[in-house]
């Protein structure tokens, strides 16, 4: 039996520094393999399984040959599997490479074994005098910070930028930089939106300009803005290493630092993932990765702000709204009229609007929102405020999934932006998910995902809809650091109708939300897959906050039909007639069969019925099992437990065809009752 004390340290070595066998920009696509074989070993410790431990240890050693940490972790399986002078040979490879710790070598019990040794006291002496000799091996964690004059050109490089990682939230770059030299703008070198208005504050001094602040552009200057409009707008560009790695274009992968704070940053990008079963937008590529979620909201509240593109994903042309839910960590922009305009110049304007809007701000009042890292759902709830149209602040209108900046009233965004005070910025609050019904697999829905949920950050829950309950239930809470701060939940998507939110406290700070089966529905003229709910936090003398949102998203591969009880009738998941209908592989894989359901008198699930694409019918009971033979009451009395596993299609493009299947198989053994 594993001791738990084995588990944890090599659990804790694993989480040490990764040495650079590749250029820092590679990281970006190799650490998902790394947190891959990080969860197989840590998962084959818990288990006792040393033969799988070490296989994903050694596997990870040819990913990353020159990491100390993963060479020790196999010498540590070897000593613990009996293998001494094995286990050695990879220690003294581990220490060549930088692992130094001493006194992880002399405690950690899975070295019980080959401790005795004497080889192992060379071991020692030899880790000793390494720690004193310069490493051979820098690791991703050595970076020297360039400075960069105000206004001018900062560029990425391998030698500025370090690595840093968290193996449970995933990694990014941290690219370091010292902006130096006068901060004092000049107001009639400003040129950007509402050019007139934001001179005459600059010029009274209750304007900031953009001194400080980044531009990152992620499509290859495909949006780059005008940077000249903005002085002392410094911009950032990524050297040949870090081009030929693609560290420079999609979604944003890092922070840029002075070593102590990070800077505010304005990035844009209309660049989507194209030429592949898994196209999409990067609104859509970072919402359906639980881990680019975590960084997307990580950069946000480091007082980054990107703005993406959603095309193709939000258009009334094609398959109406792809994406997952409405995004807080980013500024979703869209031409929303298609044919007429262009998604490139929308996202270029309003970059230039939010950064009129940060120019306009007083100087003490950005200085408060950057020191908070409030830069994010400032910019978020100044463009919601300032949607054309909209009867309040708490209407759907006021809070769209994307932005176009034709929506938006810049002059009064600017003017808000400038009589923003200390105390008026929004306030600081997370939302986090209490209970809520979970779904089984293989009985309450058929997918690969093992669970609804999607992703969670203290801005964001976002979940999937797979189980074939009516009613869908979750209990949030609201909280702020801030005194006398309240709570207000309101529908930004879906059918009012169908959606109850319940206080549970007289504060708002909890709720619980129950959403009615909604399917694909029309929202604003388009067909949209999610349910958004709304939280802004209220506070005396200062306007509602920012919104964090809880969304349900629907799946449209598939047909249900409910009773007037609620209880679910069926299910199709089959090809209708019109030609198949296009869902994201990574939510949900194709099923080629139809499910009707049964209940007894009393409104219990008894199982359901299946047809599958060829005819054949197949009867499952209330466990998910298939009956093989039934009683005379027609009850089953022999089943099979059924296996489940998905099929890539190779042959589609996942626009016309499915990309991935969800095939069934019974086990071997069947079962009488």
């Amino acid at each position: 039996m594993v001791s738990k004390r084995w588990i944890c340290s090599l659990f804790c070595i694993v989480m040490g520094s990764i040495a650079m066998a590749q250029s820092v920009f590679d990281m970006p696509k190799l650490f998902p393999q790394h947190r891959q074989y990080l969860t197989q070993f840590v998962t084959a410790l818990q288990q006792n399984n040393l033969l799988a431990a070490e296989t994903a240890a050694r596997a990870a050693v040819k990913i990353f040959p020159n990491d100390a940490n993963w060479h020790y972790n196999v010498g540590c399986v070897c000593a613990r599997d009996q293998r001494p002078e094995e286990a050695l040979e990879w220690l003294v490879k581990a220490v060549d490479l930088g692992f130094t710790d001493l006194r992880q070598l002399k405690e950690d019990a899975d070295l019980a074994g080959v401790r005795q040794l004497p080889a192992f006291a060379k071991l020692l002496k030899h880790a000793e005098t390494q720690r004193a000799a310069p490493q051979r091996n820098a690791t991703l964690s050595a970076a020297f910070t360039d400075t960069v004059l105000l206004g001018n050109e900062a560029t990425v490089t391998a030698k500025n930028t370090q690595w840093n990682w968290d193996p449970l939230q995933g990694g990014y770059m941290t690219s370091l930089f010292a902006l130096v030299g006068d901060r004092k703008v000049q107001a009639e070198q400003y040129n950007g939106p509402y050019a007139e208005q934001i001179r005459a504050w600059i010029e009274d001094g209750t304007a900031s300009g953009n001194a400080g602040e980044l531009y990152v552009n992620r499509d290859e200057d495909v949006t780059q803005i005008a940077t000249e409009k903005f002085p002392l707008l410094t911009s950032v560009l990524y050297d040949d290493v870090a081009q030929k790695a693609r560290a420079h274009v999609g979604a944003a992968n890092g922070l840029f630092s002075s070593g102590l704070v990070s800077y505010p940053v304005v990035g844009t990008s209309v660049v989507a993932l194209a030429r592949s079963a898994y196209w999409r937008s990067l609104p859509r590529l970072v919402a359906t990765d639980a881990t680019a979620d975590q960084l997307a909201f990580r950069l946000a509240a480091a007082n980054q702000l990107y703005l993406y593109d959603a095309s193709p994903d939000y258009s009334t042309k094609f398959k109406g709204d792809l994406l997952l839910a409405a995004q807080p960590h980013v500024i979703v922009t869209c031409n929303l009229v298609e044919g007429q305009g262009d998604a490139v110049e929308a996202n270029r304007q309003m970059a230039e609007l939010i950064l009129a809007g940060l120019a306009a701000m007083a100087p003490d009042v950005k200085t408060e929102m950057y020191r908070r890292g409030l830069l994010v759902p400032t910019m978020q709830m100044l463009l919601r405020k300032s949607v054309k149209g909209a009867e309040s602040y708490t209407s759907a209108a006021a809070h769209p999934v994307v932005f176009d900046p034709k929506m938006i009233d810049g002059l009064a965004f600017v003017t808000a932006a400038h009589a923003l005070t200390r105390e008026t910025l929004p306030v600081i609050f997370q939302i986090v998910s209490r209970r809520e019904t979970t779904p089984r697999r293989y009985i309450d829905y058929f997918d690969v995902p093992t669970s609804e949920r999607i992703s969670d950050t203290p801005w964001s829950i976002k979940r999937v809809v797979r189980g074939v309950e009516w009613t869908r239930k979750i209990t949030v809470s609201a909280a702020s650091a801030e005194p006398g701060v309240s709570y207000q939940w309101f529908v930004t998507s879906g059918d009012p109708e169908k959606i109850r939110i319940r206080p549970l406290t007289k504060d708002g700070a909890l709720v619980t939300l129950e959403v009615d089966y909604h399917g694909v529905f029309e929202q604003q003229g388009i067909a949209t897959r999610h349910v958004d709910i709304a939280c802004v936090a209220l506070r005396k003398g200062a306007p509602a906050s920012a919104p964090h949102f809880v969304s349900f998203r629907y799946l449209a591969n598939e047909r249900r039909t409910y009773t007037a009880q609620g209880k679910i009738q069926q299910v199709d998941y089959t090809i209708p007639e019109s030609g198949y209908v296009y869902e994201d592989p990574l939510l949900s894989a194709f099923k080629n069969w139809k499910d009707d359901y049964q209940y007894d008198a009393a409104g219990r699930m008894l199982g359901w019925t299946r047809t599958l694409f060829d005819g054949t019918i197949q009867h499952f009971d209330g466990r998910g099992r298939r009956v093989v033979e039934t009683h005379a009451d027609g009850s089953a009395k022999r089943v099979v437990e059924v296996k489940y596993f998905p099929r890539t299609n190779k042959q589609s493009n996942a626009t016309t065809s499915p990309a991935i299947e969800l095939l069934q198989a019974d086990d071997e053994r069947i079962q009488t009752l």
